[in-house]
């Protein structure tokens, strides 16, 4: 994955593999599809969620994959919808977990009436669109009650990535302004992108930032193999150091940033 900065977007730009429908299909394709979507019963998807809404609320997550975050919020008593527009995706879902409500459709176009979700979960999915945000957000606002909450993550420009783009060390982006073949996703200016959504009328409640191992691993090359060891690994002494990695480092260095705002 090849990645550039654009110096007047302030963002990074991975170019790579085109994050298409067929991407998703391939990507999420999988084994034992059951396992996987019941993978994360107690995700931290859920445990944030209870922070702010009760059992039963009504949440959707927008670009859900494998479901596995639907999964957990149908585990603990929400009343959760999946939607997803990677066709064989939704087809698998629906076939291994038919429990689970699961939707074929697009983010920026949402089949639901308005004021019809208490929470709105969207987990690294507005990067990955080269025409903006726009819509997506505008879709968010429109779907989410009064007094509802937008649980929203992204790949951020975090204080690491500014200081190595203020010491040139990206490759600058000189491409036009149509979308380049095998564009992947934006790492976005954090205070930019929320903004727009605080035009729309939502209120930042909390945010922070998350994956620190990721975020120092992809940026300092002469740490990365040791890193990339701890971000792969599945034993107890690497979810230790991730855990404790995460804690100390992910405000100044996290690949992603949590946001949830609440809709004035």
């Amino acid at each position: 994955m090849k990645r550039y900065y654009d110096k007047e977007h302030e963002r990074l730009i991975y170019i790579g593999s085109s994050a298409s429908e067929q991407f998703w299909d391939d990507h999420w394709q999988t084994n034992d599809f059951r396992k996987a979507i019941t993978s994360m019963p107690n995700s931290w998807v859920a445990k944030t969620t209870k922070k702010y809404l009760r059992t039963g609320s009504k949440v959707l997550e927008g670009g859900c994959g494998q479901a596995n975050h639907v999964y957990a919020l149908h585990t603990h008593g929400f009343d959760a919808i999946g939607l997803d527009y990677a066709p064989e995706t939704v087809k698998k879902l629906k076939k291994y977990s038919p429990e689970l409500r699961i939707e074929h459709g697009d983010v920026r176009k949402l089949p639901f009436e308005e004021n019809y979700f208490d929470g709105y979960w969207s987990v690294g999915v507005i990067e990955h669109f080269w025409s903006g945000f726009n819509d997506i957000a505008s879709e968010m606002a429109r779907v989410i009650r009064g007094g509802g909450y937008l649980f929203l993550t992204f790949p951020v420009m975090s204080s690491l990535r500014k200081w190595i783009a203020k010491h040139k060390n990206y490759q600058k982006w000189e491409g036009k302004e149509t979308e380049p073949d095998g564009f992947y996703q934006f790492a976005l200016d954090s205070q930019s992108t929320i903004q727009h959504f605080t035009s729309l009328g939502f209120e930042v409640i909390h945010s922070r930032g998350f994956d620190g191992v990721k975020g120092i691993k992809d940026e300092i090359s002469l740490i990365k193999p040791l890193f990339q060891k701890i971000y792969d690994s599945q034993n107890i002494s690497a979810k230790i150091s991730r855990k404790i990695i995460d804690l100390s480092f992910s405000h100044y260095c996290g690949h992603s940033k949590l946001f949830v705002l609440q809709n004035k």
